[in-house]
């Protein structure tokens, strides 16, 4: 079944993220998986002002009758269009790469602990189909992908509209 759903997230997002992008959005993920009884297919976007509920809006009527129309699911399931956050999982290498050539600071967990911790963050400075390089503060670690539970990186949220007015106004 993980290949299944592998497969309609990959047939989705190829259908979809030129549309996505044209729109001025970027399309962060694309993901189908199962949430208590229901199918959820989420498309998660992003701009660099942030994503408001009516940016999610506008992407589901542009993206609707093309996933209409592709009907790659054949169960019922639900379209979520949201925003990819402020905390990101990084589970693929364009992730990975959005977050080093950023220099964003990453949280890794890992599932054994090396040298007496589970828990490292910092910037990623390299990263290959085997391994990552972490900035720890100046000390470089290298963790094999194997060891590695969860990578997270915490982006800053935008400021909103009260805030841009209020340091305009200063």
């Amino acid at each position: 079944m993980a290949d299944k759903k592998t497969n309609i997230a990959a047939k989705v997002r190829a259908a979809v993220e030129s549309t996505i992008t044209d729109a001025g959005y970027s399309l962060w993920d694309v993901s189908y998986y199962k949430e208590g009884p229901e199918m959820i297919l989420e498309i998660a976007i992003d701009k660099e002002c942030g994503i408001s509920i009516n940016d999610c809006s506008a992407v589901t009527r542009l993206i609707e009758p093309i996933i209409d129309e592709l009907d790659p699911i054949e169960e019922s399931y639900c379209l979520q269009v949201s925003s990819a956050g402020t905390v990101r999982p990084l589970d693929k290498d364009e992730h990975i790469s959005f977050a080093c050539q950023g220099g964003l600071t990453v949280n890794i967990g890992l599932y054994v602990a090396v040298d007496g911790s589970k828990e490292y963050s910092g910037v990623i400075v390299a990263y290959d189909d085997e391994s990552i390089n972490l900035d720890c503060e100046g000390t470089i670690r290298r963790f094999e992908k194997k060891q590695i539970a969860k990578i997270n990186a915490e982006f800053e949220a935008p400021a909103s509209e009260e805030e841009n007015k209020e340091n305009n106004d200063e």
